[in-house]
């Protein structure tokens, strides 16, 4: 009986040491991945039978962050999605000498794999040139890693009160769609889960730092579903908005102010000024907000532009005010009756004159006024006399009805000899 058992000890420790070393030097790559997927059931989960949650470790590297609409409100990534997990119904039991397999991307189709979805993507493709970016390595301890590359789009809500000097917060969820926590959880790796290209640069915005949590602001499926986060802080670049904005806007406004340094006299030359100006900034402030959605609070931009357009309509409305001051400064000159020019000194007569003249201007201004009147009508095509002619000939006029009175001054002299010979009954 003891030689018996002996003989069973021996024989059991040459099946157990020596058998597997026989196996691995015999069994074909090609034969044992057959084997070992034969039976295996894709569409259930690693740990189906003992109803124990899969543990996936999630990494992100971002390639590149192609744009960031405003006006949509949203962005487009392109990255590599790594999913690391183990599944033990894939374990090699030593019967491979290989650490890990490498499978081809038509091979995949036969292996369980998480079903994971972005909650708040627009669009996304996988890309296939020139074969179809995925790659799966199956390690003998029954672990996998699968990658995958994506490009994107996902919504990015955006808050632009201190647009252009603000700063934006775009964020991907990442949610299992079928599963519960009782059958998957995803979870960031602890080593640098999200990694972004050193080579990646942003046109407007400057990518501060990136957040990650194991956990969402919003959970579609709600608590029972898992889902996980990654936040990209950017900070946006104000150069462009320096030289297409700020400046020139600066600028028109210095522009309008050059009206206060020309004579009063020059109307056309500060009034085409001042609504060239204000014509200007209304066109830069539309070229401003054009790529911006039709937000119903106020932006940052939206009060600059404001403080200058108005600036410049300050400018242009300061000399509508000069004007009237002036042109009112005229109406009320002293009216008071004229004296003989025999009885009176030369100063009295300078003084005389002055008076008469103002009389005049009064006069001129009544015959502009009805010259107004008359083009408001459509009677534009009648013969207007000038300011200067029509004050020539009421003064005129005047002294021609009672020479005693006045005396032309020196520059209506040349309209004497003119309206001597024409006819005056009309007046």
């Amino acid at each position: 009986m003891p030689l018996l058992i002996a003989c069973l000890s021996v024989s059991l420790s040459v099946i157990l040491f020596t058998r597997p070393t026989e196996c691995r030097s015999n069994i074909m790559k090609t034969d044992f991945i057959q084997a070992m997927f034969e039976e295996y059931d894709s569409s259930l989960s690693p740990n189906f039978e003992s109803n124990e949650s899969t543990k996936v470790n999630m990494s992100l590297y971002v390639n590149s962050i192609d744009s960031i609409s405003e006006q949509s409100m949203d962005f487009t990534i392109n990255a590599f999605i790594e999913q690391e997990w183990c599944d033990p119904r894939l374990i090699f039991y030593g019967m491979i000498m290989d650490e890990y397999f490498e499978l081809d991307s038509k091979f995949m189709v036969r292996v369980w794999v998480p079903d994971l979805y972005f909650t708040n993507e627009k669009r996304a493709n996988f890309h296939v040139v020139t074969v179809p970016n995925k790659m799966l390595h199956l390690y003998n301890n029954g672990c996998i890693k699968y990658r995958l590359r994506v490009s994107l789009t996902a919504s990015c809500p955006m808050n632009l009160q201190k647009y252009p000097m603000d700063s934006q917060r775009c964020s991907l969820y990442l949610q299992s769609f079928a599963y519960t926590r009782k059958t998957i959880d995803f979870v960031w790796k602890s080593i640098k889960p999200v990694v972004a290209s050193k080579t990646m640069e942003l046109p407007q915005f400057t990518l501060v730092n990136v957040n990650t949590r194991n956990s969402c602001d919003e959970n579609i499926g709600g608590p029972d579903f898992t889902c996980i986060q990654v936040d990209f802080n950017l900070k946006r670049n104000t150069g462009f908005y320096m030289i297409q904005i700020y400046i020139p806007t600066i600028m028109i406004v210095l522009l309008s102010w050059v009206s206060f340094w020309l004579s009063i006299d020059a109307v056309p030359a500060r009034i085409s000024l001042g609504i060239l100006t204000v014509l200007t900034m209304t066109t830069q402030k539309g070229a401003a907000i054009s790529s911006l959605p039709r937000v119903s609070y106020v932006k940052a931009i939206d009060v600059w532009m404001a403080v200058c357009l108005a600036f410049v309509f300050a400018a242009l409305l300061e000399f509508a005010i000069v004007n009237v001051m002036q042109r009112r400064q005229q109406k009320f000159a002293d009216p008071s009756s004229f004296v003989n020019s025999s009885n009176k000194n030369e100063e009295e007569k300078q003084n005389s004159n002055n008076r008469r003249l103002s009389s005049g201007k009064r006069d001129a201004q009544r015959v502009d006024n009805v010259s107004r009147v008359r083009r408001t009508l459509g009677t534009v095509d009648h013969l207007i006399p000038s300011f200067e002619q029509a004050l020539g000939r009421v003064a005129y006029i005047k002294d021609v009805r009672n020479p005693a009175m006045v005396q032309i001054p020196p520059y209506l002299q040349a309209y004497k000899y003119k309206l001597a010979n024409t006819d005056h009954t009309f007046l």
